[in-house]
């Protein structure tokens, strides 16, 4: 059978408008399968979405029921530094006035992780607030600023549940500025150790030779001694009490209360005992840290 021309054209328009309409059907088969997945795959992230935010939410109202054990529960790294109490009562007064709300929640493609901001509102910026006494303190903290501060909590996907990383930055955020407040008595002294107060107002230390009351003139004695003595000076009155500790070869052997009311030498006698021969150190201290220490006294006789 013989074509002409005129039948070739044909054939061609035909043929160009299948493939045409194949392109067109197969576009349109593969956006009806592509248009649920990605749907349901919206869908999917919400309902994750909502499930970590849930759970973080919980620690969070656990967190401000009891900021210092709640969060164990969710997070069993976290935990609030040892602070002194006026310290802790302040943290404690902060957190109570401040509030909180989630963002929106950052999925990743697996929905095995995310990532949610919260922002912490009114949180009190503790800064420049000197030594001073309780009721000083109270008022320098309720003139700072209070600022927004945003904190993003990872939470990760374990077998089905929602579990937060971390949650260390709330300690960071609401406990640590107040680990640094010194406290002061009537009298201008720290309430506990404050090591920068201590290495301004100490001067020296040096052994005594017990019955005559002058300082000795060597580190030996021949002989053992009845007592040992031992004074520490200041630049200033010091109301406070130390205990002072006297140490042999490393060992601490006796301790004694030294009360300072107004005074710039802490005295430090120690009797009693047989003194016999080895090296000696008297150390002060005070909260249970070391303010001074002398050098070493040896005591070469028995």
């Amino acid at each position: 059978m013989l074509y002409n021309y005129n039948d070739f054209v044909r054939f061609k328009e035909v043929f160009m408008k299948n493939s045409f309409l194949k392109r067109t059907v197969s576009l349109l088969l593969i956006s009806a399968m592509v248009l649920p997945f990605t749907g349901c795959s919206k869908f999917l992230a919400n309902i994750s979405s909502k499930d970590a935010s849930k759970v973080l939410t919980d620690a969070l109202d656990d967190f401000y029921s009891d900021p210092v054990n709640g969060p164990v529960s969710y997070d069993e790294s976290y935990e609030v530094p040892q602070m002194l109490q006026e310290s802790l009562d302040f943290a404690l007064q902060g957190i109570s006035s401040s509030t909180y709300e989630l963002g929106e929640a950052r999925v990743n493609k697996n929905r095995t992780t995310i990532k949610i901001p919260v922002t912490f509102s009114k949180v009190i910026q503790v800064e420049d607030i000197a030594m001073g006494t309780y009721d000083e303190v109270s008022e320098a903290l309720g003139a700072c600023d209070k600022e927004d501060v945003e904190i993003i909590f990872v939470l990760k996907s374990h077998d089905g549940d929602w579990a937060i990383e971390d949650m260390s930055e709330l300690v960071t955020v609401f406990f640590e500025p107040y680990e640094d407040i010194v406290y002061v008595d009537e009298n201008g002294m720290p309430t506990s150790y404050y090591e920068p107060f201590f290495e301004e107002c100490y001067v020296d230390g040096t052994w005594y030779e017990p019955l005559m009351s002058t300082p000795l003139d060597s580190r030996t004695l021949d002989t053992a001694p009845e007592a040992l003595t031992a004074c520490f000076y200041f630049d200033r009155p010091m109301y406070m009490t130390f205990t002072a500790e006297l140490v042999k070869n490393g060992e601490v052997v006796q301790t004694i209360e030294v009360v300072l009311n107004g005074n710039t030498t802490a005295y430090c006698e120690f009797w009693g005992q047989t003194y016999t021969s080895g090296s000696y150190v008297v150390d002060i201290t005070y909260d249970g840290e070391v303010v001074a220490e002398t050098s070493a006294l040896t005591v070469a006789g028995r």
